[in-house]
C-alpha cells in the first residue's frame, strides 16, 4: 500500500514547481525522473509525492514504485 501522507520534505515550493511542469494534472515518467534528479530526491519517493498532490504519471516505467 502506498503511503499518501504528506512528508516534511514535500514542501509547498516543490509541489508548486511540479504542478507547473504537469500538463492537465499529468507528468511523464521522464519529467518525474528529471525533477527528482534536479532536487536530489530519491526516485522511490516520487510516486508517493505525486500521489499525495493529486497528479498522475503517464508512460510509467515503474522506477518510482
Amino acid at each position: 500500500m502506498i503511503d499518501m501522507q504528506r512528508q516534511p520534505w514535500m514542501t509547498e515550493e516543490l509541489e508548486a514547481e511540479l504542478k507547473l511542469i504537469a500538463q492537465d494534472g499529468c507528468l511523464t515518467c521522464e519529467q518525474v525522473q528529471a525533477f527528482a534528479a534536479k532536487h536530489d530526491i530519491e526516485i522511490t519517493k516520487m510516486k508517493p509525492f505525486v500521489d499525495c498532490i493529486g497528479l498522475r504519471v503517464s508512460n510509467c516505467r515503474g522506477l518510482c514504485a
